[in-house]
């Protein structure tokens, strides 16, 4: 009888440990994407909508799943949605995209609004692939090592490192997108560049050999 509750007792922890590892597993290899309010009602509408599908798309060419549905991605101005819904839950490994103004010390929700204001402080987490779809952000390596990308193989953090136009944005993402995942993301990166007629100035902070597939 002693004998049976112990194999009981084993069997429901070895459940246990099985369901939390696929559960953190399951998650590992997904995304979420984020465009602001602030491009509602601009007129690039259009072109940023066109940027940031096509970052959804590649996203989900390079395996990751889209946390809320295929093709997806989230309008929201709420900071701290953004913060407790996605940048600081529990876990190893994200992918993650944002189309925001933004400047070298980081990027805002709302446009004018400090308490909308994203720094690096506020990021937690050991991400994998990462793009800051906001001006100037990658000027410095602080969100290359806020996210965890930089120093680590196979992870990256994207994103501009001067201020770019959004038909730039939009042009860039039509060229990196049919390239993404058969090279390495350094080389993809920069021949997207090359293809671009406007300035597209890409910086990457990561494994330069890596080619960005979910892991």
């Amino acid at each position: 009888m002693k004998l049976l509750k112990r194999f009981t007792i084993l069997l429901i922890v070895l459940i246990t440990i099985f369901f939390f590892n696929t559960s953190c597993f399951a998650a590992t290899d997904q995304f979420r994407a984020f465009m602001t309010w602030d491009y509602e009602n601009n007129p690039y509408h259009e072109n940023v909508n066109n940027a940031v599908s096509h970052g959804v798309w590649t996203f989900q060419k390079l395996g990751y799943i889209n946390a809320i549905g295929t093709n997806n991605y989230t309008n929201t101005n709420d900071k701290n949605y953004l913060l407790n819904e996605w940048i600081r839950i529990s876990g190893n490994n994200y992918g993650f995209y944002i189309y925001a103004h933004g400047n070298s010390s980081g990027f805002t929700l709302e446009n004018g609004n400090s308490s909308k204001f994203v720094s690096s402080s506020d990021i937690s987490g050991n991400w994998h692939l990462v793009f800051l779809d906001s001006c100037s952000c990658l000027a410095t390596d602080t969100f290359g090592r806020a996210f965890k990308t930089l120093g680590y193989s196979n992870r990256a953090t994207l994103g501009w490192y001067m201020d770019i136009a959004h038909v730039a944005s939009e042009e860039w993402w039509t060229h990196f997108y049919p390239v993404a995942g058969t090279t390495n993301i350094r080389s993809a990166c920069l021949t997207a560049a090359d293809q671009s007629q406007n300035k597209t100035p890409i910086r990457m902070y990561g494994d330069t050999s890596w080619y960005g597939w979910a892991w």
